[in-house]
């Protein structure tokens, strides 16, 4: 197919017309590949709509072609998931050595250059297609992301493929040189054995750095010195060698670079001076320690970035040296739903993933500054935000909801990251970071069922055909068979509306509202007339008893 291009120019008093062909074909098709793709922007920079969008790039190596008509996708299944569009040639024409950045937003009605789909910062595969839907004619696919940093082939067009601190959209790859950032060594542990644990499980001295900048920072090219032997950063995994804006980063100082990019090729010993180089050689900081801290402390900063150190019985890796370290209170994941389908709204009426947190203690507990994360090799993945407020107070015998929807904008409780329907597990860690106070394998679910605990921060864990929501467990919506006798357990349930509910004692039920529907004294039967939705029980108890719920499911 050809699409004739009519361009008029004057030559000493004629008119020329050149006809330039653009020619569409799998051949010339070819000649373009993904280039570039940055699949967590945060704040690089932004499309038409003033948005952080992730995109990705395409290179010609060819000839001038029109990709009207093609395709890109991240599924292997639907290979046309999205299609250049057919009339607009000022997009869709990509010249000899040029590139063309679509927006990968899912928001096609910001323009044509935004597809239908957005990438994953946990990794995926992105395909270049050919006009047909169903020939790849390049493929690109890509683990964990870093937020800001694009990964790209090394040179327009070329094999081999890097992490660029400065993403180049529309522009030809390159490695761009950052002028060396201030950073502190701020911490160092050289003797730890019960302390905190790296990504597999095992105790090695680590050094922390601080960095006092407004912009985070990547340690490509960056080194450490000691005893005569020289480490040095590459970006190979930059999610490990990144370090926050105001923020830390530690690195295992254990010599066993095998275990990841955080682990460096050298080890402490009982003194010794530890030197920081910027990727330029010239040195940024300089710690130095001896036999006089004793194993399991660390030596630090008084405060971040300070010049005089002391000896921390309560070491604070990757968190402020002025923090008073909490340790892991009286704190339980309770339960879990990674397919909420109809069970329990957030805030914004969606249904989204929760993690119900509940304090068995007597006394209040305030979750802000721990941490929740899905993966083993990030532990810090979200920090639960101190929001000046009363929220994140858990009374005890009380649950708090966090919802697992990537989506902060919507409130506090509002994690970064979402729950696997096919299981993952998740952790809640105490401030320092690393410090477990619970953690649950969570198995693959059904749709609408909830994995948690058959009683309140108690075992077995078990699968739940009814979740319960920020409110009791208890031993009533297990798939375990119960006999509809049981104590403090309503039978039926779900119930049907104009039925009846056996019930062993007086109680009250309310709606989710927290209002009182129902009321009854004594066992016996009691009827169902209430409209469709989820009711708590409340029971009441004998002197010395402690309070007791039940979760009713009404069916019309």
């Amino acid at each position: 197919m050809t699409k004739p291009f009519l361009h008029s120019s004057t030559l000493t008093g004629f008119s020329t017309f050149v006809i330039v062909l653009f020619l569409s074909s799998p051949m010339f098709g070819q000649s373009v590949s993904i280039n570039e793709v940055l699949a967590s922007n945060v704040s690089l920079d932004y499309d038409d709509f003033f948005q952080y969008e992730d995109w990705v790039e395409l290179y010609n190596a060819g000839g001038i072609l029109d990709l009207a008509g093609y395709h890109l996708s991240d599924d292997p299944d639907s290979l046309d998931k999205w299609t250049f569009p057919l009339n607009e040639p000022g997009l869709t024409t990509i010249l000899p050595g040029g590139h063309i950045r679509i927006w990968c937003d899912k928001d096609e009605q910001q323009g044509a250059d935004h597809s239908n789909f957005k990438l994953s910062g946990e990794g995926e595969t992105i395909y270049f297609v050919d006009l047909d839907g169903q020939t790849v004619l390049d493929s690109l696919s890509y683990g964990l992301q870093q937020d800001d940093i694009s990964y790209g082939a090394e040179c327009d067009g070329c094999t081999e493929w890097q992490y660029f601190n400065t993403p180049t959209p529309d522009a030809p790859n390159a490695e761009t040189a950052l002028n060396p950032s201030v950073l502190f060594i701020n911490e160092i542990q050289a003797q730890n054995t019960t302390t905190i644990s790296d990504e597999s499980g095992g105790f090695g001295a680590w050094v922390e750095l601080f960095n006092p900048n407004e912009y985070q920072v990547n340690l490509n090219g960056y080194s450490f010195e000691f005893s005569g032997a020289t480490h040095t950063f590459q970006n190979l995994e930059p999610w490990l060698t990144t370090i926050p804006a105001n923020g830390f980063q530690i690195f295992w100082f254990d010599n066993q670079i095998e275990q990841g990019s955080n682990h460096i090729s050298l080890a402490p010993t009982q003194n010794g001076t530890l030197t920081l180089l910027g990727n330029d050689g010239y040195s940024i900081d300089t710690a130095e320690w001896d036999i006089a801290v004793a194993a399991d402390n660390s030596y630090g900063r008084v405060s971040d970035g300070s010049p005089n150190w002391t000896s921390f019985e309560f070491p604070t890796a990757r968190a402020t040296n002025t923090l008073q370290i909490i340790l892991p209170g009286t704190l339980v994941i309770n339960e879990v739903q990674a397919d909420n389908f109809i069970t329990y709204p957030d805030n914004e009426g969606e249904y989204d993933d929760w993690i119900e947190i509940y304090n068995y203690g007597n006394g209040p507990v305030d979750i802000a500054n721990y941490f929740l994360s899905d993966r083993p090799d990030q532990p810090q993945k979200w920090l639960i935000p101190s929001c000046n407020c009363d929220s994140t107070i858990v009374l005890p015998g009380n649950f708090i909801m966090i919802y697992a929807d990537e989506d902060g904008n919507q409130g506090w409780n509002h994690a970064n990251f979402k729950i696997s329907a096919s299981g993952e597990p998740i952790a809640l860690r105490s401030p320092d970071g690393f410090t477990i106070a619970d953690a649950v394998d969570v198995p693959a679910l059904g749709l609408g069922k909830s994995w948690g605990r058959a009683f309140d921060a108690g075992s077995p864990w078990t699968e739940f055909v009814i979740p319960t929501p920020n409110a009791s467990n208890g031993p009533a919506n297990s798939v375990a068979h119960v006999s509809p006798h049981d104590f403090m357990k309503p039978y039926p349930n779900p119930i049907g509306f104009g039925q009846s509910m056996q019930v062993s004692r007086g109680g009250k039920m309310f709606n989710m509202a927290g209002s009182v529907v129902k009321h009854w004294n004594q066992s016996g039967s009691v009827l169902f007339d209430q409209v469709p939705g989820q009711y708590i029980i409340q029971w009441d108890v004998k002197p010395g008893e402690k309070t007791t719920l039940s979760k009713v499911v009404g069916f019309k």
